[in-house]
């Protein structure tokens, strides 16, 4: 059987030649021109709600950034956090311990008594990882404790007003490339009610839903609906443990943190729901890698598909 020759592809390679380049030159070229989103050129034509994002649950409390050990859900902080590869963070809003001014608005954990941050100072934080890796689509949960001004606020003053994206309720996601190019790249959901004042701010429980959190056991753990609307495609999947008096377990985030725990979840969570996790939220991220479980989903199309090998990043 004779061998049908592409014209299209015969003509790239003379003009190349006529170039003096090589087509082997070319294609690696063009490889390097494809920027991925999010870790992957996979992601790029994929909408928000299709792409698995690593989380951590209240980023601002780290031990290295001075949260007492009743209030610190991780060892390292949130800039270490993104240069491990997560995309998405939980913070906590509250006025500061001296003041209800704007300007001290903080990131506590319960009390800021605990440990505190300054909320623009962080958030310009962000501010600048995101201006520094432009293809990276970002996603931020607020626990409220201020009035919504506070908010707007902050993101105004650290500069990430200018890249809220906002999505009206039912309507089909964006892709992670439009988002990118319009500028468009960062996601804001509050636990709170929707503010016309505020569209921007986006009631986590109407756009979405999460499942239970803060379990005393792994075997606990389930795929169920906890809280939100259980037909929106944007979920949460938590997955950290507590201990009897309600803080956060660190001596166990090595099991449920677990390439394989968090991946095995994950799949059986997508199975049941029919949709992968769009934000897989740690603990202690620096034990285990949920960075990398991530990469693995956002490389599978269902969740039956054969299991991708484990990527070779360091996620500490």
């Amino acid at each position: 059987m004779s061998q049908k020759i592409d014209p299209t592809g015969v003509c790239l390679i003379l003009v190349l030649l006529l170039m003096g380049l090589s087509p082997t030159l070319s294609v690696q070229v063009n490889q390097e021109l494809v920027e991925p989103c999010n870790g992957l050129s996979e992601n790029c034509e994929k909408q928000y709600t299709q792409v698995t994002y690593p989380e951590t649950h209240n980023a601002h409390s780290s031990l290295d950034e001075g949260y007492n050990f009743l209030a610190a859900n991780h060892r390292l902080n949130l800039s270490q956090q993104w240069d491990a590869g997560y995309r998405a963070f939980m913070l906590d809003i509250h006025h500061s311990r001296y003041s209800e001014s704007l300007e001290n608005t903080s990131f506590c954990h319960g009390t800021c008594i605990l440990g505190n941050q300054n909320a623009v100072e962080l958030l310009s934080i962000i501010h600048d990882k995101m201006n520094s890796s432009t293809r990276d689509v970002v996603t931020l949960l607020f626990e409220v404790h201020v009035p919504y001004s506070h908010i707007a606020y902050i993101l105004n003053q650290s500069g990430l007003i200018d890249k809220v994206h906002t999505q009206t309720l039912n309507e089909d996601w964006p892709t992670l490339s439009s988002m990118i190019e319009r500028q468009r790249n960062l996601v804001v959901f509050i636990e709170g009610s929707s503010d016309s004042n505020y569209p921007y701010l986006h009631n986590f429980v109407e756009h979405g839903w999460t499942t239970n959190y803060a379990e005393k056991n792994p075997e606990d753990m389930t795929c169920d609906v906890h809280r939100g609307d259980g037909n929106q495609p944007v979920w949460h999947m938590n997955n950290w443990l507590s201990v009897e008096r309600g803080t956060s377990d660190w001596t166990r985030a090595h099991i449920v943190n677990d390439y394989d725990f968090l991946l095995n979840r994950s799949l059986e969570c997508w199975e049941i729901h029919g949709s992968k996790p769009t934000f897989v939220a740690v603990d202690w991220w620096t034990d285990g890698d949920a960075v990398n479980v991530t990469i693995a989903l956002n490389q599978m199309e269902h969740w039956t598909d054969q299991r991708p090998l484990r990527a070779a990043t360091d996620s500490k």
